[in-house]
């Protein structure tokens, strides 16, 4: 997990397939994901899929903006 460009937070694949790993029958594939966010932390983009999207996508967006506004890494990711 990195952050690029100041307000766009990427996950590599192997962050989402540790993800995956905490949250039963996760519906992400193995690939890499990124969320941007406002000045305020609003999403305004990311590249998941209509088909990926769902409370897995919702949570990884709420992890990735908790990266980005208070620095907080979960103990999932990997190093």
């Amino acid at each position: 997990m990195k952050i690029i460009n100041g307000n766009k937070v990427i996950f590599s694949a192997d962050d989402v397939h540790s993800f995956a790993r905490a949250w039963p029958a996760c519906k992400l594939r193995d690939r890499a994901y990124w969320f941007e966010f406002d000045a305020g932390g609003d999403l305004i983009d990311t590249d998941v899929p209509e088909h990926d999207d769902g409370a897995e996508a919702v949570a990884l967006a709420d992890v990735a903006k908790q990266f980005l506004m208070e620095g907080l890494c979960p103990r999932w990711i990997t190093a």
